[in-house]
C-alpha cells in the first residue's frame, strides 16, 4: 500500500483499496483480483498519457492540488473510451446483421427442382 494512511473505517462488503499511481482510493468492486489489477493498470496508463498530453500543451506537468480533478477526468476519460467502443461494437453487429439480410434476401425461398445444381443432370 501506499504512504497514504487508510481510513479506519473497516470495509463493508464490495469495498476494496487499489492503489492508483500511488494514492489509496477506497472503492466498490465486485471484480476478481486479476481484473482489478489489469483495470488499475489501465487506469495509471490513462493517467499517464493524460499528463503527458497536458505536459505538450502546458510545457509542465499538471499541478498536485488538482488530483481529485485529474481522478475524474481519468475515469471520464476511461468512460468515454468504453462508450465509443460499445458504439463501434454495436454498429459492427448492425453491419453483420444488415449483411446477412441481404444474404437471406438473394436466396430463393423456392426449393430448385431435383438436379438443376448439375444442369439438369440427377446426381444419384
Amino acid at each position: 500500500m501506499s504512504d497514504v494512511v487508510q481510513d479506519s473505517t473497516p470495509l463493508q462488503p464490495g469495498e476494496v483499496w487499489v492503489d492508483v499511481l500511488g494514492r489509496s482510493l477506497r472503492i466498490h468492486s465486485s471484480a476478481d483480483g486479476p481484473t482489478l489489477s489489469r483495470s488499475t493498470a489501465l487506469l495509471e496508463q490513462t493517467f499517464r498519457d493524460m499528463e503527458r498530453a497536458y505536459e505538450l500543451r502546458w510545457g509542465c506537468p499538471p499541478s498536485a492540488q488538482d488530483t481529485s480533478t485529474w481522478m475524474l477526468m481519468g475515469a471520464l476519460n476511461l468512460a468515454h473510451q468504453v462508450v465509443r467502443l460499445e458504439q463501434a461494437a454495436s454498429q459492427q453487429t448492425q453491419d453483420l446483421e444488415l449483411t446477412l439480410t441481404k444474404l437471406l434476401d438473394d436466396v430463393p425461398d423456392e426449393p430448385l427442382a431435383p438436379g438443376a445444381l448439375f444442369g439438369g443432370q440427377d446426381p444419384s
